[in-house]
């Protein structure tokens, strides 16, 4: 039994030392294995190809994200703090603050209620308008085109790789790029992508616009505001004075010292007055009314009074403002935009339409197995050109519709830089008015604070002494009265009208100044 066991083992053992040696024989020749000379050069061929198709989905994937990048560059477009070329631009951490109070319509009510600035309602416009909501809007709506752009021609790349490109049941089961996805697909892709571009370019100037507007609008009406109420306060103070006159006349009238024509004079001007103090609180709510139009609130809203401020009375010179509105203003941008659009869509046009500089006589598609041997079912390439397609049918029948097309575009390229033209100048007119009209409202203003109305003043008080002593008629102090509260009434719109002229001015030139 010993015997045999030990010749199992030393059998086990001689099998084992042979299969180890085999082994170590097989892997030293697998790896000093090389192939032939002929094999090598196909698959070096190999490499290469899949080393230019890796280049090649790169620069793919290079103009998807440049597309990516545009896309997010707008967006942020869209927040309410805008791009650096902004009209207004809000101080960030208050408007943060203000954005969560006022999103809704109690939050809204309850920071006007307290009473507000013209910063407040600023940023209360930006945050509810609209207007400017419509625009945001809008301006999404053009970003998803970046998505078109980018999306369709990967759609089309797939269907060349996947369906067009693949021969199944012959050679192997891959898919190709053909020759026609890569010229002229790369240009004509970056032209949509401009086309795109610009096309948001304006659509940003458009929510621009919007804002603009709607921020000069709040603007002229919280200075408007401001003079309404200032004119309820002097005329309230003037008809006091009138009441008190009447009551004098009165009795002045009795005692047979003055004649009942006084008496009426008085009594008309404090009626007329007593008028004038309801069409001015029928005015404030207007001009409320037009502030909850404005930020989107419920007609039945209460407001609180504005906060009393003075407005800039700085006056830029006219000489800097004409190129800095030609620079920044809005409509001009937009209309840039639209040329730089238009100029785009002509050269995409033209690529795609007209006879290009080379007959495309040696763009062919690498298939060998339909184009090489015995099995050859079609030219490697065009030897040569046609003019029809078989049948007295031309090869491309639409190219005199499109070139009519393009002819009609250039034509609209034409007028649109026409129009930009007479917008620029349109603008430096606007700019000047503007401009002429702050200067006026600075200039009547101190004439009106720094002698009108203290020479109206001592008027009045000539013509109150004159009277005691009795050589001034009822009639001439009356008139004294009536001139001094229309004197105070001018200087309140003055001021008021310098905020309103500075806020035209801003929205002529297209920037807060």
């Amino acid at each position: 039994m010993k015997t045999i066991l030990r010749v199992i083992v030393t059998l086990s053992f001689c099998a084992t030392a042979g299969c180890s040696s085999n082994y170590r024989e097989m892997s030293s020749e697998l790896g000093n294995y090389r192939p032939p000379s002929y094999f090598q050069s196909i698959a070096d061929g190999t490499k290469a190809a899949a080393s230019l198709s890796t280049e090649q989905d790169l620069s793919r994937d290079e103009g998807r994200r440049q597309l990516a990048g545009m896309r997010q560059k707008w967006r942020k477009v869209s927040g309410a703090s805008g791009t650096a070329d902004a009209f207004y631009r809000p101080e960030p951490e208050r408007f943060r603050r203000l954005s969560t109070a006022a999103r809704s319509d109690a939050g809204a009510a309850g920071v006007l209620k307290r009473g507000y600035t013209l910063e407040t309602l600023e940023m209360l416009t930006l945050i509810r308008s609209p207007v400017i909501h419509a625009a945001e809007k809008r301006l999404q709506a053009e970003l998803q085109a970046f998505s078109q752009v980018a999306e369709l021609d990967a759609v089309l790349e797939q269907y060349t790789a996947f369906t067009e490109g693949l021969m199944t049941g012959v050679g192997p089961m891959k898919g190709k790029d053909s020759v026609r996805m890569k010229f002229p697909f790369p240009g004509v892709t970056a032209l949509k992508g401009e086309v795109v571009d610009a096309s948001v370019r304006a659509a940003a100037e458009s929510l621009e616009i919007a804002r603009r507007d709607a921020l000069t609008n709040a603007r002229k009406t919280y200075w408007n505001l401001l003079y309404v109420r200032k004119s309820q306060s002097i005329t309230s103070e003037t008809l006091s004075l009138f009441q008190r006159l009447e009551s004098v006349a009165q009795t002045r009238y009795k005692a047979g010292n003055t004649s009942f024509q006084d008496v009426i004079k008085v009594t008309i001007e404090s009626r007329i007055l007593e008028e004038d103090l309801v069409t001015l609180t029928e005015r404030t709510r207007n001009l409320e009314s037009m502030l909850l139009d404005i930020l989107d609130l419920p007609p039945d809203t209460a407001i609180g009074p504005p906060v009393k401020e003075t407005p800039d009375r700085r006056l830029p010179a006219l000489d800097r403002l004409h190129p800095l509105a030609r620079d920044r203003r809005q409509e001009l941008r937009r209309l840039r935009a639209q040329v730089g659009k238009m100029e785009r869509m002509l050269e995409l046009a033209e690529t795609m339409i007209l006879p290009p500089y080379s007959l495309g006589l040696s763009y062919y598609d690498d298939e060998a197995v339909l184009q090489a041997g015995s099995a050859a079912v079609k030219a490697s390439f065009s030897d040569r050109t046609t003019a029809a397609v078989g049948g007295g049918l031309p090869k491309s029948p639409w190219f005199g519709t499109n070139d009519a097309w393009l002819k009609g575009t250039r034509s609209s390229l034409a007028a649109l830089r026409a129009d930009l033209r007479k917008t620029a100048a349109a603008t430096d007119n606007q700019v000047r008015n503007t401009w002429f009209e702050m200067d006026r409202a600075v200039r009547e203003e101190i004439l009106y604070r720094e002698t009108v109305v203290d020479l109206s003043k001592s008027a009045l008080d000539v013509s109150t002494r004159g009277y005691e002593s009795g050589t001034v008629s009822f009639a001439d102090v009356i008139a004294s009265y009536t001139n001094w509260l229309r004197v105070r009434l001018a200087l309140a719109r003055k001021i008021s009208d310098i905020g309103v002229a500075r806020a035209e001015l801003e929205q002529a030139i297209g920037v807060s100044l």
